[in-house]
């Protein structure tokens, strides 16, 4: 079944304009800067993303800051001061035949890169819209290998146990042999009639693929062999109308100690047993936006902007923010005391993560934040939809 159709369109187009007519409405909650971010250096890349939905996001990685932009155009940066390390450029592929230069070339949508960037074994991995999955050297920005797959790759390829594996936006996942891109197996995941633009990241923990479904379930597969060891439904559709029953999990799942913390669109946040997909405990909060986490807390931002932290051993909550609620916001990032939460205005907001007070607010490009910033220990990496990538550090 195509994962999009005419009525899909509708919705998303309902739900952009809601979000943006309750955005223009709503004032921001006065802060008082007790810390001042500094902006180390900043960088444009390509053109960005423009006004496309997409799961395109930095990666720190040892000294290095990667990035690409939608049109196809791929760097690394020096961590240190944003000097340029390498460029490649997905659109002038050698390998690609004539036939296919040209016709990539003249689309006005060129490469069309969305999945985010992943790294493992030398190499950095991404996807794109056109079904292709990328891998280059992650030292010198050489083609290492790119491979044809049978649908849209909207997020980040999950690496590991030997494996690259992709989620299709049919709801598939494939996986590649991270050496030369060799398909390795494919497992079949059939698409509700209508879902939210985008899908969950897979992540390979243990020796099993955790995966979401756009139909409200969370399962894993032995990363060997593709099987199915377990899925388990997080969330039931409900409600009289096509967008009160959308449920799907769109938010990456995250794996510690051998749970699996995962939330659904319009379902709950569930804590489920990795081995055995038993239920841990479960709470009511609902989400399509990737969650953090640091030590025994978890951090979300909810369906309409709400924000919290949540004790992923039982799931008590801890404290709430509402501040910002009905803004169209990022998922949130932890860096050193902080929560970092951008806003589709270009303002990113600075909480307290131990209390959720507001601590910062810094003004940045009117593109606007479209996915979580990335962190390390030293360096927080921010991107705008224009493809402003900009390092920030606080002492």
């Amino acid at each position: 079944m195509k994962l999009f159709g005419k009525n899909a369109a509708i919705a998303l187009i309902a739900l952009t304009l809601v979000a943006c007519s309750n955005k223009e409405k709503l004032v921001l909650p006065d802060v008082d800067n007790t810390i001042s971010p500094k902006k180390v250096w900043d960088i444009q890349v390509g053109k960005g993303v423009q006004h496309y939905e997409s799961g395109l996001k930095p990666l720190l990685f040892n000294d290095k800051v990667y990035m690409a932009s939608r049109e196809g155009v791929v760097l690394a940066a020096d961590i240190q001061n944003g000097k340029r390390l390498w460029t490649f450029d997905l659109r002038k592929d050698d390998t690609l035949s004539t036939w296919e230069r040209l016709r990539q070339n003249w689309s006005s949508e060129n490469a069309r890169i969305a999945g985010g960037i992943s790294q493992g074994y030398g190499n950095i991995y991404f996807g794109t819209e056109n079904g292709d999955v990328v891998a280059l050297n992650a030292e010198t920005g050489a083609l290492v290998w790119r491979s044809q797959v049978p649908g849209e790759v909207l997020t980040s390829p999950a690496v590991g146990d030997g494996f690259v594996v992709v989620k299709l936006g049919t709801g598939g996942l494939i996986a590649l042999n991270p050496d030369n891109g060799e398909e390795r197996w494919i497992f079949e995941n059939e698409q509700p009639p209508l879902t939210i633009r985008g899908v969950s990241e897979p992540v390979i923990d243990s020796g099993g693929v955790v995966y979401g479904t756009a139909n409200g379930r969370v399962g894993v597969l032995v990363v060997d062999r593709g099987f199915q060891a377990w899925e388990e439904a997080i969330a039931t559709p409900k409600g009289s109308t096509d967008l009160s029953r959308l449920v799907d999990v769109d938010a990456k799942p995250i794996v510690v100690a051998g749970n699996i913390y995962t939330i659904a669109y319009n379902g709950e946040l569930f804590a489920l047993d990795l081995r055995s997909g038993q239920q841990l405990w479960k709470r009511d909060y609902a989400s399509f936006r990737n969650m953090a986490v640091s030590g025994t807390v978890l951090y979300l931002v909810d369906s309409v902007g709400r924000i919290y932290a949540v004790d992923r051993r039982n799931g008590t909550e801890l404290w709430s923010q509402t501040g910002l609620h009905r803004h169209f916001l990022t998922g949130p990032t932890v860096y050193k005391d902080y929560l970092v939460i951008g806003d589709n205005k270009g303002n990113l907001h600075w909480l307290n993560r131990s209390t959720g007070d507001f601590v910062a607010r810094q003004r940045f490009d009117s593109s606007g934040f479209y996915r979580e910033a990335v962190a390390n220990s030293d360096y927080l990496v921010i991107t705008t939809r224009d493809g402003e990538l900009t390092l920030l550090q606080t002492p």
